[in-house]
């Protein structure tokens, strides 16, 4: 649904996604890096401005699931979530951007 569906579908299949990762907690762990790449690339992918929300949940998505699997699963991939985060960031939120509240909760 992230890959194919409209806008809507693919920030509902992110939210979900979310909720799943974070019940799971620990279960996760297994689907924890082909999940993150997933969503990474999918932030690389969808950047134009009419999936801002998207983002915006997948950027809560990775937050979530990332807290969820705990510290040690986590700091595998670390470099690459703070480097995706420091992207957005740094080259592609404008000044009222929808991004920005989920970038602030996620640091």
């Amino acid at each position: 649904m992230i890959k194919s569906g409209i806008s809507i579908v693919k920030e509902n299949a992110a939210s979900a996604l979310a909720t799943i990762g974070e019940k799971a907690k620990t279960s996760f762990i297994p689907a924890f890096k082909e999940t993150l790449q997933f969503l990474i690339q999918s932030l690389h992918e969808f950047h134009q401005p009419e999936y801002k929300q998207f983002r915006g949940q997948v950027i809560e998505c990775i937050t979530i699931i990332c807290s969820a699997v705990g510290e040690e699963p986590f700091a595998e991939v670390a470099h690459d979530v703070i480097s995706v985060l420091l992207t957005i960031q740094n080259t592609m939120l404008e000044k009222r951007d929808s991004q920005r509240v989920y970038l602030l909760s996620a640091w």
